[in-house]
């Protein structure tokens, strides 16, 4: 049995790959959705897929993006679904595969913002138990029925968040968002109890205000994420007249963060005749906007930080998108220059409601207008991992069932990584070119009985 490691031809390339913002490319992975607003998975080590659809409808596919069915059908006379209304959401408890519990956000049939639960099927995880169903919170939403958010996800606290819109009309007209007694515009934040009786939530003892508001002063954050490796959190909050905006906390000062609405548009005055006293400091200002006015309709999409393995140059940087023009947005920390590194592409792929991660942390995307699931890949070197048992050539040993090229171009890394008592075993020709790179990891075996040609 050989185990080597070629240190040689290693290239360092996580020293300086950040300096240049990643130019990305879509890949439809599924098509023929309806209206869907939200890719999300459920943490639970099955690979599977939920595409969620402002229809009501949660569509289920395996890790291959073959349809496997319907998880969940909410019942239209339980909703309602004009204009920014429907299903929004869905996220899954943090301890999923051994509760099977879940939670899913929609405008109910009066106008208001309503949180079920619901449990998988104990006989069957491809469905939802239709008779669990509990409304774990409903939020008045009155006389309008425009800014609902929003959306669920778990932090690594535990807690559940959710992002509710300021309750609709021009310019915030109740001044919903920066009253900390109302829940919209806001960030709100549950401990979740898994009872089967109520209360099914409890706030949790830090809330800044006695309450659900976890942080205030937002407009319409319709899509927002926590960094999957750091825990910040990233809202992407739909603009009135001037300014889309793309907020950051990290995660350790997101809490009471009161990000300015309706007493600013990005940072700068929109509405100070009431309640906006505060001292600048006390405001957090986007770290990105962009106009509205740009063109006819503008409506920022917020997106992800990426931390899959795959794409090299894309690693650490937050992508989001605007809805209607098909503009990509790039953002990332230089900690060097000590400010955020930005970049703007643009791409024909409009609609997108919803960026989205599988359970390795490749990126996706969902088109509520053109009904597609699409991959987002970077253009560059790719990392290659091999993480099952056996033959080298088999597409099931390797993430994302990637094989590498035969000849490996520079930039790009090849890790061996077969899983706990197997191997690689190369029974193929491979060439790492100058500047590509092939690991071995601590304890790992691989066995040579083709040909691997270093050059």
């Amino acid at each position: 049995m050989m185990r080597i490691f070629f240190a040689a031809c290693l290239l360092l390339l996580s020293l300086n790959i950040h300096a240049q913002a990643p130019q990305i490319a879509f890949d439809t992975v599924i098509s023929g959705l309806s209206q869907p607003v939200q890719f999300v998975h459920a943490g639970d080590g099955s690979g599977r897929i939920f595409i969620v659809q402002k229809g009501g409808a949660i569509r289920l596919y395996n890790s291959n993006y073959t349809a496997i069915g319907t998880f969940l059908t909410l019942p239209t006379d339980s909703m309602s679904n004009g204009g920014e209304e429907g299903l929004l959401s869905m996220a899954f408890h943090p301890d999923y595969k051994n509760n099977g519990l879940f939670y899913i956000y929609f405008v109910n049939r009066y106008g208001n913002l309503q949180i079920n639960r619901y449990k998988a099927s104990g006989s069957n995880p491809n469905v939802a138990d239709l008779s669990s169903r509990i409304t774990f919170d409903t939020i008045p939403h009155p006389g309008r029925t425009n800014h609902n958010g929003g959306e669920l996800h778990f932090g690594k606290d535990g807690y559940l968040y959710l992002s509710t819109g300021d309750g609709g009309g021009t310019g915030d007209p109740g001044n919903n968002a920066q009253n900390t007694s109302v829940f919209l515009g806001k960030m709100l934040r549950y401990e979740v109890n898994t009872s089967d009786e109520p209360p099914y939530f409890n706030i949790p003892p830090d809330n800044p205000f006695g309450n659900k508001v976890y942080a205030y002063g937002l407009r319409n954050p319709f899509r927002w994420s926590f960094d999957r490796l750091t825990g910040d959190m990233w809202i992407g909050d739909v603009g009135q007249d001037r300014f889309e905006e793309i907020n950051f906390r990290p995660a350790d000062s997101s809490i009471g963060a009161n990000y300015g609405w309706r007493c600013y548009e990005g940072a700068q005055t929109y509405n100070t005749s009431s309640g906006c006293n505060n001292p600048l400091s006390t405001y957090t200002f986007p770290v990105y906007t962009f106009p509205t006015n740009l063109v006819q309709s503008v409506a920022i999409t917020g997106g992800q930080v990426y931390r899959g393995q795959t794409y090299i140059n894309m690693e650490g940087w937050h992508i989001a998108a605007e809805f209607y023009t098909g503009y990509i947005i790039k953002l990332k920390y230089n900690h060097t220059e000590n400010k955020w590194d930005t970049a703007t592409q643009k791409t024909s792929f409009t609609g997108i409601a919803d960026f989205g991660e599988t359970e390795n942390g490749e990126l996706f995307a969902v088109s509520l207008l053109n009904g597609r699931a699409v991959k987002i890949r970077a253009e560059g070197p790719i990392r290659y991992i091999f993480t099952g048992n056996g033959d080298w050539s088999d597409a099931a040993n390797w993430l994302n069932n990637t094989i590498p090229p035969a000849i490996l171009s520079a930039g790009s890394e090849i890790i061996l990584d077969p899983q706990t008592g197997g191997e690689c075993v190369l029974t193929a020709a491979q060439t790492i070119a100058p500047g590509g790179s092939i690991i071995v990891k601590d304890e790992k075996h691989f066995r040579i009985t083709g040909n691997l040609t270093i050059q």
